[in-house]
């Protein structure tokens, strides 16, 4: 049975990154290259920020192992996938916003019982850069996928309110940090035990 808790903290930094990028990049947000290289309207050279750059995530079947994510084994797939990430780069070629929308819908199943839910979880994410290894992804109705080790640990959080995850990599490694959660949520893990 899914359970649904509603819990409220900031996330100041989020907030404050998102902030400031729009004041500062308003006026020339529609200029740069796009994804395949050409340049697109409205281009400016210099001044800092480049893009749009246009991608679209791919979202492959995963499995996870019990106690990764959730105490039992996982196997989670997207029968609807069409994701576009619209990204804007500095002078230097680095990510330092970007926005994330389309449809996407997640079939989780716990292998061991067999039992599978779906969800949608089409919401627009936004994505701040503070440093090279270091990416906040923000937004409404979007699942977040906590491992061992991450802060709060070995969750499946599907977030039908606000949720501001950290997402730090460093070589091969990649923790994630809950910054916010704001509404009503389930967690997976809880409702396929």
């Amino acid at each position: 049975m899914s359970t649904r808790r509603r819990t409220r903290a900031l996330a100041v930094l989020a907030a404050g990154a998102a902030v400031t990028w729009l004041l500062t990049a308003a006026p020339g947000a529609n200029a740069g290259q796009g994804a395949d290289g050409e340049r697109t309207r409205g281009e400016r050279t210099g001044g800092g920020l480049h893009g749009p750059y246009v991608t679209h995530p791919e979202m492959k079947p995963r499995d996870n192992p019990a106690g990764d994510v959730c105490p039992f084994d996982m196997h989670t797939e997207f029968p609807v996938a069409d994701l576009t990430l619209r990204t804007w780069k500095n002078d230097a070629g680095d990510p330092v916003f970007g926005i994330e929308s389309g449809p996407l819908v997640a079939r989780v199943t716990n292998t061991e019982t067999g039992e599978t839910v779906e969800r949608d979880i089409s919401g627009t994410g936004t994505h701040t850069y503070p440093d090279k290894n270091t990416d906040i992804l923000s937004g409404t109705d979007w699942a977040g996928v906590l491992h061992k080790g991450d802060k709060p640990a070995n969750k499946l959080i599907i977030a039908r309110g606000y949720l501001s995850i950290k997402i730090t990599t460093e070589g091969d490694r990649t923790k994630r940090e809950v910054l916010a959660l704001d509404g009503e949520y389930e967690d997976l893990c809880e409702t396929l035990s």
